[in-house]
């Protein structure tokens, strides 16, 4: 930590981000007690939540509460946050499944989202950059509305044709769950990917969508072959 916990500022991001929602309901949503969220609303707590605590609530806030005002309320620097251990095990497994791809790549900085932890820029090919959102091992909990929340801010964004965006999952309920509720109305290139928990590798991708300018076999190069187990 550098700087000082406001308890004020934290409360306030706190309704706001339990939105029309019980506390019960978004304490169960976030994966905490119902009375470590109410002394965090009502200023009684001294310290703050960790940081794997404040993923959850940004994650699964109702009005889009960033991470970074939830770090910067609970005094943590957002530069120098590292990612939970689940997350970084999916990353470590993507980063393995592409260094057997064909094109060139380099990381590009995440800097300004909390939504990607992941992107990639491509000197060649029909892809010129690949954003990875990590879906975290706590979602399927609350899937109607982290899906929803996702969506939305997919929707939200421009993303130009020669970009990429994959959701990832080490979870195959909640892999089989965003097939089944498939945007259609998108005009992008968009992917769900499955990690194998056991085996810490690409288990299989799904295009969904592609964008309308560009063929659909175009991003054939930029998907990873299934791995059957």
């Amino acid at each position: 930590m550098n700087g000082q916990f406001d308890k004020s500022a934290l409360s306030l991001l706190l309704k706001r981000a339990l939105g029309n929602r019980t506390q019960k309901s978004f304490a169960k949503d976030t994966q905490m007690s119902q009375e470590h969220l109410s002394r965090l609303v009502t200023q009684k707590r001294e310290t703050p939540p960790t940081i794997d605590t404040l993923m959850k609530i940004a994650l699964n806030s109702q009005n889009r509460v960033a991470l970074p005002e939830l770090l910067a309320a609970c005094g943590y620097d957002p530069n120098t946050v590292a990612v939970s251990a689940t997350i970084q095990h999916m990353i470590d497994a993507v980063t393995l499944a592409l260094s057997h791809f064909p094109y060139k790549f380099s990381e590009h900085p995440c800097d300004g989202t909390d939504f990607y932890q992941m992107i990639l820029d491509f000197s060649d090919g029909p892809i010129h950059r690949w954003y990875f959102h990590f879906l975290p091992d706590n979602t399927f909990a609350s899937a109607d509305h982290a899906l929803a929340a996702n969506l939305l801010y997919l929707i939200s964004k421009e993303m130009d044709s020669h970009s990429k965006i994959s959701f990832v999952t080490s979870i195959p309920l909640l892999f089989h769950y965003y097939m089944e509720h498939r945007p259609y109305n998108l005009d992008l290139n968009f992917s769900l990917i499955l990690i194998n928990e056991h085996t810490l590798a690409v288990s299989k991708e799904t295009v969904l969508q592609t964008a309308s300018s560009l063929q659909t076999d175009a991003l054939d190069s930029y998907t990873f072959p299934s791995n059957p187990e």
